[in-house]
């Protein structure tokens, strides 16, 4: 092989290494969570009002939850892996609260209202944490709640040729404080323990009155 490009071979290897290694460095020490009150500031505006069906039928609105703190999580019933996942873990957070758990109120929000009726929902919510409150409505008022909170979601089969379609969509849990302001946000992935440490400390920074 030519000398030359075996210089140039592990010069360009060497460099990619190098931006492996920066990024993975990046990756390790930058938390994922904005919730500090230095970074409070810099928090992107996420957030509005919504008035939705539970899953009992009942109307519910943003504002009986003021005074507590929410965790919304955009999702469907039919999702076969990442909201069953997010679900889990945000359940077994709030089982790590223990008495805390009475200060946070957490919100599942369809993104699929065609087949995620307040039916359905009734019977997906025996699957997980009894203070789940699982929200349900029409397009003209979900897709503003969606829009306020910046989540992505579309069929990934739009044709609507198939009654099994699956939904491409964002998987975020957002965090709202006592006042309805967006203070945080866990990948769907994230540790229980980690989510409860991360909601106790704004627990902290907002005590209840």
């Amino acid at each position: 092989m030519n000398l030359k490009y075996l210089r140039l071979g592990i010069l360009g290897l060497s460099l990619g290494l190098g931006v492996l290694a920066a990024f993975t460095y990046y990756f390790k020490v930058t938390p994922k969570s904005y919730a500090s009150a230095e970074t409070t500031k810099s928090l992107p505006n996420l957030g509005g009002p919504f008035k939705l069906n539970d899953q009992f039928g009942k109307i519910r609105t943003n504002d009986e939850f003021k005074g507590k703190f929410m965790l919304l999580y955009f999702g469907y019933t039919f999702c076969p892996d990442v909201c069953p996942l997010g679900l889990q873990n945000i359940g077994e957070a709030l089982r790590l609260l223990g008495r805390d758990i009475d200060q946070v109120v957490p919100l599942f929000i369809t993104i699929d209202p065609e087949r995620d009726t307040v039916e359905n929902l009734k019977i997906y919510a025996t699957n997980w944490h009894s203070s789940f409150v699982f929200l349900t409505g029409t397009h003209p008022e979900l897709d503003p709640v969606l829009k306020a909170y910046k989540v992505y979601a579309a069929k990934a089969k739009p044709d609507g040729t198939m009654a099994d379609y699956l939904m491409d969509h964002s998987a975020l849990v957002y965090l709202v404080d006592r006042n309805g302001k967006f203070v945080d946000y866990f990948p769907h992935t994230t540790n229980p323990a980690q989510m409860a440490k991360l909601i106790q400390k704004q627990l902290i920074l907002s005590p209840s009155k």
